[in-house]
C-alpha cells in the first residue's frame, strides 16, 4: 500500500512538471519577442517594407499595441503547450520554454528549434 502511495505522488510530480501551469503564455510570448523578434525576423524596419501610407501605419499601430516602438511585427509569435515546458512559434520555427521559465536558444544565429 505504501508502495502505491509512492508512485502515485512521484506520477503526480511528473504529471503536474509535465503540463507547467504556472507558465504565462502572455509573459512567454512578449519576452521571445523582446529578446528574439529582431533576431528571427519577425520584427523589421519600416523602411524594409514598400507599403502606402495608411497600411503602414496601420501595422506600426499594430505593432505599438504589442510594446514594440520602433519596428513592425510582421508574424506574431503563437505560445502552445507542450510537454515540460511551452513551445513558442513563429513562421520561421520556434523557440522551446522549459518549465522554469527558459526559453532555449541555439547559438546558430537565426531561429530557435524547428520541429516536424
Amino acid at each position: 500500500m505504501k508502495r502505491k502511495i509512492i508512485i502515485l505522488v512521484i506520477a503526480a510530480i511528473i504529471l503536474l512538471f509535465a503540463w507547467a501551469p504556472w507558465l504565462d503564455d502572455k509573459q512567454i510570448h512578449d519576452r521571445i519577442l523582446r529578446e528574439r523578434g529582431w533576431i528571427d525576423g519577425t520584427i523589421t524596419s519600416p523602411e524594409h517594407l514598400n507599403l502606402t501610407d495608411e497600411a503602414l501605419e496601420k501595422l506600426l499601430e499594430e505593432s505599438r499595441k504589442l510594446g514594440i516602438k520602433n519596428g513592425i511585427i510582421l508574424c506574431d509569435y503563437n505560445v502552445m503547450w507542450f510537454p515540460f515546458g511551452r513551445y513558442v512559434a513563429s513562421c520561421e520555427g520556434g523557440y522551446y520554454v522549459t518549465f522554469w521559465g527558459e526559453p532555449v536558444y541555439w547559438p546558430s544565429g537565426r531561429g530557435g528549434v524547428i520541429l516536424p
